[in-house]
């Protein structure tokens, strides 16, 4: 019951946020400019979005390897797909990644080390994003009216690398125990434990980190040449140094869970930075519907794979996991 809750207090709310983004519409501009978008540099766009999202296998099937048994990139290929459906496209409050950590994880039940890999695949592409957009906020300074851009991509990075010292941190871990032994929480305890075992063993392995950070930096750029490009076949012509510094924070706007799927945040977060540089609003909507439509495109091609790997009793355990590792 909660859930569904939940679920409809999502969809009212990107009902509400796209009812607001409306009234700023001069829909025959809007029309006009998805009229004259040419086709072919769309489909190069999905394109790119698609190879972002293939390489992230590889990612974390780095990761996986000193920790677990690792499938095959099929079998791989597969469980991520699911997982983009389940965060891009199906309305339920399941989010992707414990879809992954089930999958990877049932077969051998080492679902604690299936969540260390996929916490750290999520991670370092965080890391990755939030790096490009520093770097570029330094090298092109960008001056949005009423919008603080370089006060939130420098806080979003302080705030990351705070959560991860105390996440990974010997001594913030030992602190953490003591506090759930006191509490009597044993169960939850020692399944810290585990996962900060997981994490300290990868941790080691210099060359896995480092190859799976080289990976994140090359699925970011591809993501956001994938909105340039789809900007670039609307007839938008927008340098791409504004790309290297809005895209990451309209990434951090999206993943704010008040929304379906991040639907109605993504779009005002277009006209808000976009048109703070001039961009006409229906342009802006224009170009953020759009990128949404070719995310949820993207996930489309899990819900199908989705039915062949299903099982009765997979939505409890969904379920379960989501309450164990939230």
């Amino acid at each position: 019951m909660k859930t569904k809750v939940l679920t409809f207090i999502k969809i009212a709310v990107t009902a509400l946020l796209l009812y607001f983004i409306f009234q700023k519409i001069d829909f025959e501009n809007f029309g006009a400019t998805l009229r004259n978008a040419r086709m072919e540099i769309l489909v190069l766009a999905f394109l790119l979005m698609w190879l972002g999202h293939y390489i992230c296998i590889f990612r974390w099937r780095l990761l996986m390897r000193p920790l677990m048994p690792v499938r095959s990139l099929k079998d791989l290929f597969g469980i991520y797909c699911i997982g983009l459906f389940f965060n891009l496209a199906f309305p339920t409050m399941i989010g992707g990644d414990v879809v992954k950590i089930y999958y990877i994880g049932r077969h051998s039940n080492s679902y604690s080390q299936s969540f260390a890999s996929t916490f750290l695949d999520r991670d370092t592409g965080m890391l990755a994003m939030l790096i490009i957009a520093c770097v570029a906020i330094v090298l092109y300074p960008v001056s949005v009216p009423g919008i603080p851009v370089s006060i939130i991509i420098w806080g979003a990075f302080a705030l990351f690398i705070t959560g991860n010292m105390c996440l990974f941190a010997p001594r913030c871990h030992s602190i953490l125990n003591r506090l759930l032994k006191r509490l009597k929480m044993t169960r939850i305890e020692r399944k810290a434990d585990r996962v900060a075992n997981a994490f300290h063993i990868i941790g080691e392995r210099k060359f896995v980190l480092l190859g799976s950070m080289l990976i994140s930096f090359v699925n970011q750029f591809l993501f956001i040449s994938a909105i340039w490009t789809m900007a670039f076949g609307m007839r938008l012509e927008i340098p791409f140094s504004y790309f290297l510094v809005f895209v990451p924070v309209i990434n951090l706007i999206s993943m704010i869970p008040i929304s379906l799927n991040g639907m109605g945040l993504r779009e005002y977060a277009f006209m808000s930075l976009f048109g703070g540089i001039g961009m006409e609003p229906a342009s802006c909507f224009a170009l953020g519907l759009v990128t949404s439509i070719m995310i949820v495109l993207s996930s489309l091609p899990g819900g199908i794979i989705y039915i062949f790997y299903r099982n009765r009793g997979d939505r409890r355990r969904f379920e379960s996991l989501e309450t164990e590792y939230s």
